[in-house]
């Protein structure tokens, strides 16, 4: 491929068992069974990678969150609760700034010189998260005088280590560039271990807290940051290609603008609620709050690693098979997500008690079977949104993932709020199911009209 060349899908390509509707080359005659069989297990293989990607990384968040749930006292779990959901904000504005785009646009046009465009997105990476590391770290300083001490020691760790966790998110994102999920959950495994031995270390030293919790991370996240960069810097090929800061920069900002204005309203639909609830429950509300959507996590995570790598993939397929093409793998993507879901909610249902009591030792055991069935409910909602959120980003309209946002956080800090006020942990997650059913609808009235308006005739 020449240098300025638009990058197409080349029989080399790591994506190129996935265009199975269009091959470069008819070497054998198929039948349409056989290659819906190999599009089933090649998407089937890597997508298992991705959820093990997701699932290693969650999984040690879903851990760490375990044990303060166990070994904290209520209030001290609802602290790191409060932070925990500042932090998903910052995650959220990194994501828009840098990792989303970095995912559209190095699968595409960057996808041969990705080895130099990944270090430029690497500078932009360590001046966005400095700032919001300080901003963090005074916001702390200031809570911890003001109001409460253990929210605000929670809030200047994570101010310390933003710049080290948000380096791993980009880090494991960008092997999904190459299409290679299971390098990211190597270094998965890597975060995983050292995460579970740092906090079981400091349980053991009694210095479990949620500040020494959140620097735990940043530990865990150095080397795991550390050993994924080792990793693609020695499978990308160096090129000559030189690539233009201002230009890369000016490319994320104009699609990336649209995700960040998207960040507040995608952000208010359920961690709103963890900050909101103190104001008139108290810490001990956002500590069940949370002990409670941990239920839901590893079915959320298992979807969004999905959502994940679906993103390149109905990228690929757009640009080989067109409009039917990326419209077939929407269809069977969103089959696959909601019989997931659906498993997973009757699981939860059946278990409930058993999981409760195994997951917090006696805690929380007085939560109603209500409860437990909106908690289960939620990764089915999540799933709608999540691919129909794909193909809008496939279709290169992050415009429209914001208005639909917009119209879910328009929801939850009017309707959703209302209910949380008044009916405390159950009323946020029917307030979440709510906001966020509004949101995936909306997504899917969007995919519709641009699927509509591709199909019809110039």
């Amino acid at each position: 491929m020449q240098t300025g060349e638009t990058p197409t899908v080349a029989a080399t390509s790591p994506a190129d068992s996935f265009a199975v509707s269009a091959p470069a080359v008819e070497t054998s005659p198929a039948s349409p069974m056989s290659l819906r069989f190999a599009w089933v297990v090649s998407w089937g293989t890597k997508g298992g990678l991705a959820a093990a990607d997701q699932a290693l990384f969650a999984g040690a968040q879903f851990f760490l969150n375990i044990l303060l749930a166990r070994w904290l006292a209520p209030t001290g779990y609802g602290a790191f609760a409060v932070a925990y959901a500042i932090y998903q904000l910052a995650i959220a504005v990194h994501n828009a700034l840098l990792v989303e785009p970095m995912i559209v646009y190095g699968s595409g046009r960057y996808l041969p010189a990705r080895r130099n465009y990944f270090a430029m997105v690497s500078r932009g990476h360590w001046l966005v998260t400095a700032l919001m590391g300080l901003l963090l770290y005074a916001a702390g300083a200031f809570v911890a005088w003001l109001e409460s001490p253990p929210v605000g020691y929670a809030l200047e760790a994570l101010g310390l280590i933003l710049p080290l966790t948000l380096l791993v998110e980009l880090t494991r994102r960008a092997f999904y560039i190459d299409m290679q999920p299971g390098l990211a959950a190597a270094g998965g495994a890597v975060y995983f271990c050292a995460l579970l031995v740092l906090a079981l270390g400091l349980r053991k030293a009694n210095l479990l807290s949620p500040a020494t919790g959140i620097l735990a991370m940043g530990v865990a996240a150095l080397l795991t940051a550390g050993v994924q960069q080792m990793w693609l810097r020695a499978r990308w090929p160096r090129h000559s290609e030189k690539l233009l800061p201002r230009s890369i920069a000016a490319e994320h900002w104009t699609y990336g603008r649209w995700v960040l204005a998207a960040v507040i309203p995608s952000w208010t639909l359920l961690n709103l609620y963890y900050v909101i609830l103190p104001a008139r429950f108290g810490l001990k509300e956002s500590g069940a709050l949370k002990a409670l959507m941990n239920l839901a996590m590893p079915a959320i995570h298992s979807v969004i690693a999905f959502g994940v790598l679906a993103v390149p993939l109905l990228v690929r397929h757009r640009l080989t098979g067109g409009l039917p093409l990326l419209q077939q793998t929407v269809r069977r993507l969103t089959l696959i997500f909601l019989a997931g879901a659906t498993a997973y909610l009757m699981t939860l249902w059946v278990f409930r008690i058993p999981i409760l009591h195994l997951l917090y030792a006696g805690k929380y055991l007085d939560t109603t079977a209500t409860t437990v069935l909106l908690v289960g409910l939620v990764p089915l909602v999540t799933a709608c949104s999540v691919i129909f959120g794909s193909a809008l980003r496939a279709f290169e309209r992050p415009d429209l993932v914001f208005w639909a946002n917009a119209i879910g956080g328009f929801v939850s800090l009017t309707l959703g709020l209302w209910i949380a006020a008044n009916w405390g942990v159950q009323g946020a997650i029917a307030a979440y199911l709510i906001s966020y059913g509004t949101l995936a609808g909306a997504r899917f009235i969007f995919y519709r009209k641009l699927s509509a308006s591709d199909a019809a005739p110039a």
